[in-house]
């Protein structure tokens, strides 16, 4: 049995730990542990609930398969826990693999485990990981990255991802995908897919203007979303449009644009056997051309090689 260890600094992101644990432990074929920095056994959650009878990280003893770093409040004390890192570091060297859930990737930089590899973490704390540890190739798109026997995820549900992966490079794709039907989750067998949503963003303006012009692009996607016609809608010169737009949604209104429209191609591609030409028109690209330059900007594939990792069989 392949040995799983969780490892948590409490208090935790709940969800980084039971989700992952949960998944491992119905697949069968895994001894899953819960491991702690603190010494009683009880791992606290920023959400109130606590965990019990988790062992201490300096008492495992034995082979370890796989060992995660889960996310939260905690990751902040645990920077500081030298001992915690020169462990981890030394793990590093002798289990398969390792990897980080949200930002549990903070603790991986920290022991240098991530040095001179692609890493991701939740969206928000990309840049403050890219900042502090300047030595890591921080990518903010990504649900997940694996970079040799290092894996890192996303924020939170990113997790569920990363522990479906790994049970699929295990066990092999009909049993992850088993595992995900029993679960009622979408099985996603590579990283590629982007963190950003365009249909979560539209829900994240102050501005109603903005907001509803989100949800107008979002349902016209092959009309003329230029700046210029975005702004007439909105009632806005093209340039105070533009500062508008960028201050409520972090973005250019183009750059947005692109990631909404290669955000419904993936799903058509996805969950349809429309032709690439098809997909494009369809999302207003214009051209099949120029969605597979979108695709390799934001995706870093093109829109044909994505088709063929994820379009159902």
């Amino acid at each position: 049995m392949r040995r799983i260890v969780l490892l948590a600094v409490p208090p935790i992101q709940i969800l980084d730990l039971t989700g992952p644990y949960e998944i491992f432990a119905r697949c069968g074929g895994y001894r899953v542990e819960m491991v702690s920095t603190e010494p009683g056994g009880l791992v606290s959650s920023t959400c109130g609930l606590s965990l019990a009878q988790a062992t201490h990280y300096s008492k495992l003893r034995g082979l370890i398969d796989t060992i995660l770093v889960v996310g939260g409040e905690g990751i902040e004390s645990g920077l500081a826990n030298r001992q915690l890192l020169k462990w981890l570091r030394a793990q590093s060297g002798k289990v398969r693999r390792i990897g980080s859930i949200c930002t549990g990737a903070f603790l991986l930089a920290a022991a240098g485990i991530l040095d001179h590899r692609r890493a991701v973490t939740h969206w928000k704390w990309c840049e403050a990981l890219a900042l502090h540890f300047p030595k890591v190739k921080v990518e903010q798109d990504p649900i997940f990255i694996k970079d040799g026997k290092v894996y890192t995820s996303a924020g939170i549900t990113a997790g569920f991802d990363l522990t479906l992966s790994m049970i699929e490079e295990d066990f092999g794709r009909h049993r992850a995908l088993e595992i995900a039907r029993d679960l009622v989750m979408f099985l996603r067998r590579q990283g590629g897919q982007s963190q950003f949503s365009a249909a979560l963003s539209a829900q994240a303006s102050e501005s109603r203007p903005i907001e509803d012009l989100v949800i107008w692009i979002l349902e016209h996607l092959d009309a003329d979303l230029s700046v210029e016609a975005l702004a007439e809608r909105c009632g806005m010169s093209p340039r105070t449009f533009a500062r508008v737009f960028a201050r409520e949604k972090g973005v250019t209104p183009a750059r947005f644009v692109a990631r909404a429209r290669v955000e419904a191609a993936r799903s058509l591609i996805e969950e349809s056997a429309r032709g690439v030409k098809e997909t494009a028109a369809q999302c207003g690209f214009g051209s099949a051309d120029s969605m597979r330059r979108l695709f390799l900007r934001v995706l870093g594939i093109t829109a044909s090689e994505y088709a063929d990792r994820f379009r159902p069989r």
